[in-house]
């Protein structure tokens, strides 16, 4: 090292202007190189660093320089592809394909580029006049694969990787994309096993162990799932969706205290989604931690305001809680994003009741019936708000329905009875309550129905409020 006295002090401004001219400089220099194999060092060198438009810049000097040099047009074309301009990059292909039409690298390089232009048809055609020439051609084959997945022809799809499999039995992203096809076929063992063949191959690719764990979890292997979600976690720990599907698979196993870590770890990582939010309050509530699972199904709401199911969910979590205003509130939000899921209706039928709102629970379970119409419980349930609501003629109907779609329950006839007593239609009161013995003949009792029909009327208002009970 040099001694102080040595060192020459120097102007900072003056020390980098002339820093950009010794670099202006070099790339005059690098401009005016005529060396082929100079201009294709910087070319690689640029295109391994990812800086695509500076290799393009020294491609199109190699083409003025050698404009019948077929790799130059191929490289300009691939150099295209990368920077997402496809369509000029399909007129590169063409003239390198002019130059050499027997270079199936290039033929099968533009495929690719049709590919990732959406243009998947146009891919798989160009794959197949490779395929025409070569039919063992891997790469052609590999890449046709991928785009009859993108267009979900996974039957066709998965021929092409056996087939790559076949020529190369240690193709490692064949067997992934095989365990990926096999999951949209429902092949879920196979799915499994190409999945475990990739990981011997590659066992720290952890996408390939997240895979793995969906499979399982769609086969109720929750554990296995746990397992392979455990795995993935192992090699990248901040893979939110892991955390989230290992919760759900704790949440599927009733392991509720865990799952909720699982979650918690989740949003940690990502604490802009939603479902998962919803998912902390759908295991509270299982939990019956009621007010935790409002908390939790409120932030879900905050993050996605017209998701039915988190309305749905904390509209139940208030009325366990007897907050039936807010519980109908929610639920009524909930039937503004989807108008058809009668079991919405039916809670909210069923707040409107504790709110003493006999006549809107009553519309509530018109609706109900009228989206389940072979729901024997709605219209009983539907009948006997009838009653409570004093409309006997439209209640006798409700019944008549449940009976209809099934006609061996008991329950029906009893209320049919209780209608005929309170209008003081003695005799057909009589036949429905016998006809409601027959079916369940542990309740019978002795009476005279001119003498007793009071009795009956009491015994059957009383037996109505300890069954719903």
């Amino acid at each position: 090292m040099k001694d102080n006295d040595d060192l020459e002090f120097f102007d900072e401004n003056e020390d980098k202007n002339n820093g950009r001219r010794k670099k202006k400089l070099n790339d005059d220099d690098l401009e005016k190189t005529h060396d082929s194999e100079s201009l294709e060092e910087i070319i690689n060198y640029y295109y391994e660093n990812n800086e695509f438009e500076k290799a393009l810049k020294y491609v199109n000097i190699l083409i003025e320089l050698y404009p019948y040099n077929t790799e130059s047009w191929h490289r300009k074309a691939l150099l295209l592809d990368c920077l997402g301009r496809y369509d000029e990059a399909l007129i590169y292909f063409d003239k390198a394909i002019l130059l050499n039409p027997n270079d199936l690298e290039i033929i099968v390089n533009k495929a690719i580029t049709f590919d990732n232009s959406e243009q998947h048809q146009k891919a798989i055609e160009t794959f197949d006049i490779v395929l025409d020439i070569d039919p063992n051609n891997i790469d052609a084959l590999f890449n046709k694969g991928l785009s009859l997945e993108r267009i979900e022809n996974f039957s066709e799809a998965v021929l092409c990787f056996e087939s790559v499999i076949r020529l190369d039995e240690f193709h490692k992203d064949a067997y992934y994309e095989l365990g990926y096809c096999y999951d949209f076929l429902d092949m879920l063992n196979e799915s499994i096993s190409a999945y475990r063949k990739h990981i011997d191959l590659s066992p720290y690719n952890f996408n390939a162990w997240y895979n793995l764990g969906i499979v399982h979890n769609r086969m109720g292997r929750f554990l296995k799932a746990i397992e392979s979600y455990e795995m993935c976690l192992a090699i990248k720990p901040d893979f939110s969706s892991a955390w989230y599907n290992c919760g759900n698979a704790f949440a599927s196993l009733c392991r509720f205290h865990k799952a909720i870590e699982y979650y918690q770890k989740s949003v940690e990582l990502r604490s802009d989604d939603s479902f998962t939010y919803h998912n902390i309050g759908n295991a509270y509530e299982e939990l019956e931690k009621y007010e935790e699972a409002v908390y939790y199904y409120t932030k879900a709401i905050e993050l996605d305001d017209v998701n039915y199911e988190s309305y749905f969910s904390r509209g139940n979590s208030y009325y366990t809680l007897k907050r039936y205003t807010e519980a109908l509130k929610d639920f009524n939000m909930a039937i503004s994003l989807c108008r058809d899921f009668a079991e919405i209706w039916y809670s909210k039928a069923d707040t409107e009741i504790a709110l003493g709102m006999i006549p809107e629970a009553a519309s509530s379970f018109s609706t109900i019936v009228s989206l389940e119409p072979d729901n024997a419980e709605a219209w009983y349930d539907y009948g006997c708000v009838l009653i409570d609501n004093e409309d006997y003629l439209t209640a006798g109907k409700a019944f008549n329905s449940a009976i209809k779609l099934k006609p061996n329950w008991a329950e029906p006839y009893f209320e049919k009875a209780k209608i005929n007593f309170i209008k003081g239609e003695l005799e057909k009161g009589d036949s429905n309550l016998e006809m409601a013995f027959s079916i369940n003949p542990s309740e019978r009792f002795e009476y005279n129905f001119k003498e007793d029909w009071q009795i009956v009327l009491d015994f059957l208002v009383n037996r109505n409020k300890i069954v719903k009970s």
